[in-house]
């Protein structure tokens, strides 16, 4: 297989790009299922630490870079991975969405039956027969009437801010561009970046001296 270059950066991009290392293609999947990569499950902690360890570009693009042995490496399985790892972020979107819908529902329902309750305490007068457990029970349900009604605009609005946000999260993954590279071409090109920063550090160092002496 023709090597796949890490595209060129200078040094220290590329000693503070992060990335995951793969021993095998199996990192990414779960160590309890036995199916093959089509159906198989992704590993949790695989996708949590993809999430942690993203390079987002300054277009704002996700780009997610995996280095395996060069010997390891196949490209059907490969693009295989970026389907089903896009397909997972698609899951997760749609899953989202329904939340939402249920948060949406229940905060509906949440200030309906509030403004309900209020409506009947300020009309309890005229409603019932004029009592003193009549007032009382108008007082108790006032605050209550009032908290359906909070709790219905947080449901409705606050909480599905939250998701809001981790579906334009999950929408980046989506769109992301994953990426595949020898783990020999990345230990190279990272041991060259670490030799031309280490270069250029002692070139200031000397340059320091005679600046001084100037």
């Amino acid at each position: 297989m023709p090597s796949k270059k890490v595209e060129e950066k200078k040094p220290s991009s590329l000693l503070n790009l992060l990335h995951i290392a793969l021993d095998t293609y199996d990192d990414i999947f779960s160590d309890f299922d036995p199916s093959g990569y089509e159906h198989r499950v992704l590993s949790d902690d695989f996708v949590k630490e993809m999430q942690k360890r993203y390079v987002e570009n300054k277009k704002g693009d996700v780009e997610i870079r995996f280095s395996i042995p060069a010997v390891m490496r196949s490209a059907r399985i490969e693009n295989l991975i970026k389907k089903r790892l896009k397909g997972y972020f698609q899951v997760q979107i749609k899953e989202l969405d329904v939340e939402i819908g249920k948060r949406k529902g229940a905060g509906a329902v949440y200030f309906v039956v509030g403004f309900g309750v209020l409506l009947l305490t300020y009309y309890s007068e005229d409603l019932f027969p004029v009592s003193h457990s009549v007032r009382v029970l108008a007082t108790l349900l006032t605050p209550l009437g009032w908290f359906g009604m909070w709790e219905g605009l947080s449901l409705f609005v606050q909480a599905p801010i939250k998701y809001e946000e981790q579906k334009k999260f999950y929408s980046k993954f989506c769109k992301a561009n994953y990426v595949f590279i020898n783990e020999e071409d990345f230990l190279r090109e990272l041991s060259e970046a670490e030799t031309a920063d280490l270069a250029r550090a002692e070139l200031k160092a000397e340059a320091k001296p005679e600046q001084k002496k100037a």
